[in-house]
Formats: structure tokens, sequence, C-alpha cells
């Protein structure tokens, strides 16, 4: 028994994809708004085109043109821990993300026109979406996620907010203007000083006060306005899909006990949540060796139905236990 825990464990690391998500493109939306082409990112799961009939979540990324590779890095990293997202990066800057006043009207209108109106309605529309969307941003971009969050922007269900741009006291007066909120918000600052610091704590004491607010600050006392977003956007995902991965003990109770796990999670974040492919893979060859027939008649179905190259996993794991000398569990598994 415990051999075959044992290879269960080296299987948790079999096929684990170097990458979760394909190499970030830029494309180019016709924009009325703008009356020409803007440029935005895009990487999808790499399960993407394996899964055909699957919808994914959408983390948008303001700041696009030069945070989206860390965020895609750090998704990669965390495969497993997290849900496959689709990656969008928003490319914009300077005035397009401060606060609308008279003086910058022009420019901060135009860009939430064009994310509002015309970029995520094209992400809509052209790819498999599920109906959840997270809004990331930094620095300046952080206070435009903010200022979204605090006017109860309904195209996003979570805000992960890093050090965002609080030193005019902007952001500050809108939360103390803000009432009935609800969600999720993940709001950070580093070792930036009191003039960010103060106000920092001012607008989580504000928005403790809302019951229907999740709100989750964070200090990085030890990380600079830069490097500080790295760990931040880290710890943001750890906090939010905490029970994302089922245990190992839920893995081995069988077919039923991991779909109840992955049904709890469509009823908390309102999309279906499928197993991991490789973890089903590990799976049919842990209850393989188990001599376990009804387990993996039942993951294998589930692997050839909602995955269109789940037979050709299937081969694959059936030709690894026999390498390594499970004949008999390699019979088990039917093709």
């Amino acid at each position: 028994m415990k051999k075959h825990i044992y290879l269960f464990i080296f299987l948790l690391t079999l096929l684990l994809p170097l990458t979760t998500h394909a190499k970030i493109q830029s494309l180019f939306l016709e924009s009325t708004i703008y009356n020409k082409k803007q440029a935005f990112d895009i990487s999808l799961p790499k399960s993407y085109l394996s899964s055909p009939n699957r919808y994914y979540p959408v983390i948008y990324v303001l700041h696009g043109q030069w945070d989206m590779p860390l965020v895609t890095s750090i998704l990669d990293v965390m495969s497993g821990e997290v849900p496959e997202f689709i990656v969008i990066g928003i490319h914009g800057k300077g005035k397009q993300l401060q606060p609308i006043t008279e003086k910058n009207k022009e420019k901060g209108s135009t860009f939430r026109a064009f994310l509002q109106d015309e970029l995520i309605p094209y992400v809509d529309k052209h790819y498999r979406i599920a109906s959840y969307n997270i809004l990331v941003g930094h620095s300046n971009s952080g206070r435009f996620a903010m200022e979204q969050f605090l006017t109860k922007n309904k195209l996003f269900q979570d805000y992960f907010v890093f050090s965002p741009s609080l030193e005019d006291g902007y952001l500050t007066k809108l939360a103390d203007n803000s009432s009935d909120l609800k969600g999720d918000l993940f709001i950070s600052v580093a070792d930036e000083g009191e003039h960010m610091e103060t106000p920092f704590n001012e607008i989580v004491s504000t928005l403790n006060l809302q019951k229907g607010l999740t709100v989750s600050p964070k200090k990085y006392g030890n990380y600079s306005h830069q490097s500080s977003k790295i760990v931040a956007l880290v710890d943001a995902l750890q906090l939010r899909f905490s029970n994302w991965q089922p245990s190992y003990n839920t893995k081995i109770a069988g077919f039923e006990k991991l779909m109840e796990h992955y049904a709890s999670l469509k009823q908390e974040y309102g999309f279906e949540v499928l197993p991991n492919k490789d973890d089903i893979v590990r799976l049919i060859a842990y209850f393989a060796i188990e001599n376990n027939i009804r387990e993996i008649k039942k993951f294998s179905q589930l692997l050839t139905e909602r995955y269109s190259d789940g037979d050709k996993s299937l081969k694959e794991i059936k030709d690894y236990l026999v390498q390594e000398g499970y004949d008999k569990a390699a019979k088990n598994i039917e093709i």
C-alpha cells in the first residue's frame, strides 16, 4: 500500500506542464471610440483548445503593456492552486487612468468607454468567457481599479489593487462617500512613506465598516513600490482561492467526493469548474494500481468526454505504467 501511495505522490509531479498559458499575443481591436486600432494582449490557458466546451474566468490587467508577463508567469507557477484564466492585458497609462476631471475629461472618459463598451464586449463575444472577472491594477492603474470598485462597476467581481496612488486624497474621499459596496477587495501598500500609509489606513478603516465587503489589506514594509506587486499578486490569488485545490484525501476518496469539491467551487464562484486534466490522469493511474475498475471508468469517461485529447492522455499513462512495471494496472485501463 505504501508503494502505491509513493507512486501517486510521484504522479502528482508527472506530466506537470512547464507553462499553463499560451504565449502572449498582441491583438488589435478596431475602435470607433478612438477612431483607430487599439492594441491589447491576450494569453489563453493551454487547455483552451483541448476543452472546447469549457468556459474560463478572465483577469484584466491594467498597465498590460508592462505587467502582463508578470501575471501569466505567476499563474503558471501557481498552476493547480488557482483557476485557469484567460488573461487580457489592457494598454493604458498617464492621464487615461486618472480621475475624470474637467482638466482630464477627454482622455479619461475615452479610456473608460473603450474598456467598458468595446474591449470587454469584444472579449465576451470572441472567447469562451465565464461570468467572473478580476481587475488588477498597480500604482496609477491601481487607483483606476480602486475607483471602479468604489463606484460599483458591475463588470468585475474581484479587485486586486496594489499600491494605488493615494497622495491626492481622491480615493479617500470616494471611500468616505461610498455605501452598500459588495464583493472582494485585496488592497496593498509597500514601504512608501506616510503620505501613502496614512490614507491607506483611513480607506481600510472606512471600508471595514461596510458589512457586505470582504476587504483583505496587506502591508509590505520590506518591499518597494515596484517589487511589492509581485508578492502582492501571489498573496491575493492565494487568499481568494485558498480552497481551490482539493486535498490529497479528497482526491483519492474517489470520483463522487472529488466532484463534490468542484461543485462547491461552482457554487461559490459562479462558473463550472472541472478537475485539472493532469490530476484526472494521475488518479486513473492510482486507481488502476489499486485495481478499482469502477473509479477508473468514471475518471476515464470524464477525461475523454470533456477533453479533446483525452484518449491520447489515457494511452500515455497506460504506456507509463507498463514502463514502470505495472503491467496488471495498465490492463485495467481501457482505450
